[in-house]
């Protein structure tokens, strides 16, 4: 039937089917685990590099990484933007992948992020969480030049720190509430350093980068105390040595914390050991899977209390609460769900933290 315009009931009709069905469309209600940084992060950009006997699917490690775990016990959406290979900014230390392709660095990810969401809701603005892990390909690209001086340390250091403070604070800027940065982690206790006796070079330069992005960092909430109450520095170089103390090892059940997993020998055929999950790290350079459900636990934990303490007690009880000595890619939380007792090592969040960190410490310190 037609109406006077011209226009027919069907026509209107689905008119306003449609209108009533975009009015109704509903706002996600899910919280979004946002991820930026490099292969201790990437679940699955770099699938062609990792691409290799032992690791899991696209992953530089043997099983899921420590974000899948804490966005499992949080309950929220997993957003992984992290690329393998990333460094903080391309224009302090440029990464590219074998076919001399550029990869996407911190800067660029956040950048990128903003962009295609250039309008998110406030119930995500106040409720979704950033985490930031970043910074150990920028040491392996320089390490050279810093070893020998040729590149300044304290220089380079204050370089780095103040790229990543500044794509905190746009991030920041954008709404968002929740952002969390993780430190260095201990480069100098990787294979790819301790094989090469090169320890005693490594951790200062590890040190120096991780005390001058504390000190960009806070001076980026101080500027701004309201807009940036959210912001916190989690401990992951402290988690790490505290998860290569010998009774962790123990309650981890990792027997090998020394050697990597898989290896390839000059002739480029790759070796894979019997036992990856008993392993710290998988290769010269990445944790293997008991390390990162470790890590995964503990964001968890921190994200919810930001000032909550990780001590040696505090991880032996993490990896005897979630079995951690006896899981695999097959047996976790996120293969066979979370148990009561599980859930209830996760604290629900706290109204009193003071979400800022502080001149003399980090929030989420793992001593």
């Amino acid at each position: 039937m037609k109406l006077a315009n011209g226009s027919t009931l069907l026509g209107w009709a689905s008119i306003l089917v449609y209108a009533s069905v975009t009015i109704a469309a509903p706002v996600s209600t899910v919280p979004n685990l946002i991820i930026f940084g490099n292969s201790l992060s990437d679940t699955g950009k770099s699938t062609d590099s990792m691409d290799r006997e032992g690791y899991f699917g696209g992953r530089a490690s043997n099983s899921y990484l420590w974000n899948e775990y804490t966005a499992k016990l949080l309950g929220m959406n997993l957003i992984n933007k992290a690329y393998g290979g990333a460094t903080t900014n391309n224009d302090i230390s440029p990464a590219t992948t074998n076919d001399n392709v550029t990869i996407p660095s911190f800067h660029d990810q956040v950048v990128s992020w903003i962009n295609d969401n250039p309008n998110p809701s406030q119930f995500h603005l106040n409720n979704d969480v950033i985490e930031i892990e970043i910074g150990g390909n920028d040491i392996l690209h320089s390490v050279t030049d810093l070893v020998t001086g040729t590149l300044d340390l304290t220089k380079f250091a204050a370089e780095l720190a103040k790229s990543i403070a500044t794509d905190i604070q746009l991030l920041a800027g954008v709404g968002y509430k929740n952002i969390n940065l993780w430190n260095l982690p201990a480069v100098d206790k990787t294979p790819i350093v301790t094989s090469l006796n090169a320890e005693k070079f490594i951790k200062p330069v590890v040190e120096a980068i991780n005390s001058a992005t504390k000190s960009y960092v806070d001076a980026v909430i101080s500027s701004n105390v309201a807009q940036t109450k959210g912001i916190h520095i989690f401990d992951l170089n402290g988690l790490m040595s505290l998860a290569l103390q010998p009774s962790a090892l123990a309650a981890l059940d990792v027997t090998d914390s020394t050697s990597a997993c898989y290896t390839e020998g000059s002739d480029g055929n790759p070796s894979l050991c019997s036992n990856p999950d008993q392993h710290f790290f998988f290769d010269i350079v990445h944790p293997a899977s008991r390390m990162h459900y470790l890590w995964g636990v503990a964001a968890a934990i921190l994200t919810q209390d930001p000032n909550a303490t990780i001590d040696l007690n505090k991880v032996i009880s993490i990896a005897d609460s979630f079995g951690i000595a006896q899981s695999d890619r097959m047996n976790n939380i996120i293969v066979d769900g979370i148990t009561p007792s599980e859930s209830d090592i996760v604290p629900v969040p706290s109204e009193t933290d003071d979400y800022t960190t502080s001149p003399t410490s980090v929030p989420g310190k793992c001593h």
